[in-house]
C-alpha cells in the first residue's frame, strides 16, 4: 500500500506538471497571437471561423440584455454567434443577425473592424454582446451608428472593472469606463440603463433629441 501511495502520489505531480506547462504554453501562444493582432490592426477571423469559440457561459450576458431591448424593436446584432438573442425577445421585434462570418442562413457578414457598409437605416436598436472587446476603434462604431440608431444596447470589459488578462482573451481594445461613457456624450447618446454582468459592463443607451 505504501508503495501504490507513492507511484500515485508521483503520478498526480507529473500529470499535473505537464497540465501546467501545457497551459502556460497555450497563454504564451494566445499573448504573442493578440499582440500581433493588434500590431497588424486586424481582426482575428481564423479565431472565429470555429463555432468550439462561442462559449456558453456568455448566454446568461445575452439574455441579460434581451431584458432591456424594448417592444417593437427593430433589432441588428452585431456579433451574434449562435443567436441566442433571437429566442429571448420582447413582444413584435424584428431581428437581424450580423456576425464576423456568416454562421448560418441569412445572418450578414460584418467585421467591425472595417467600415459598417450595412444599410442601419432599417434598425433602430443595435446590439453588441461581448464583441466590442475585439474592435480596435469603439469610436468609430458610435459615430457609424448615430447617422441611424437611435438605441444601442451593449456590454464591455472595461480595463478599470474587469481585471480579466486582455491578451489572453484575445481582447483588441483597453478602453475604461470613463473613456466609453465619453465616447457616448460625443455622439450625443444618453446611458438609460447601467448593469454588470461578471465585471463586465452593459449599457443601455438612446440618442438625444435635437431638443434636449
Amino acid at each position: 500500500m505504501p508503495k501504490l501511495r507513492f507511484f500515485s502520489t508521483i503520478y498526480h505531480f507529473s500529470r499535473n506538471k505537464i497540465y501546467g506547462g501545457l497551459e502556460r504554453f497555450r497563454i504564451r501562444v494566445r499573448n504573442k497571437r493578440t499582440r500581433n493582432l493588434r500590431l497588424s490592426g486586424e481582426s482575428d477571423l481564423k479565431r472565429w471561423v470555429n463555432s468550439n469559440e462561442l462559449d456558453e457561459s456568455w448566454d446568461e450576458r445575452t439574455y441579460m440584455i434581451g431584458s432591456m431591448i424594448e417592444p417593437n424593436s427593430s433589432i441588428i446584432e452585431f456579433g451574434a454567434g449562435n443567436m441566442k438573442l433571437r429566442n429571448k425577445l420582447p413582444e413584435n421585434c424584428t431581428y437581424q443577425a450580423s456576425d464576423i462570418i456568416s454562421r448560418y442562413p441569412g445572418v450578414i457578414a460584418c467585421d467591425l473592424n472595417q467600415e459598417i457598409s450595412i444599410d442601419l437605416s432599417k434598425y433602430d436598436t443595435a446590439i453588441f454582446s461581448g464583441v466590442l472587446e475585439y474592435v480596435y476603434d469603439i469610436k468609430a462604431i458610435i459615430s457609424r451608428l448615430t447617422e441611424d440608431v437611435e438605441k444601442i444596447i451593449l456590454s464591455y470589459a472595461c480595463r478599470d472593472i474587469s481585471n480579466a488578462p486582455r491578451l489572453d482573451r484575445g481582447w483588441l481594445s483597453d478602453y475604461s469606463r470613463e473613456e466609453l461613457e465619453k465616447i457616448f456624450t460625443t455622439y450625443n447618446y444618453e446611458i438609460l440603463q447601467y448593469r454588470e454582468w461578471r465585471n463586465q459592463s452593459i449599457f443601455s443607451l438612446r440618442l438625444k433629441k435635437l431638443n434636449q
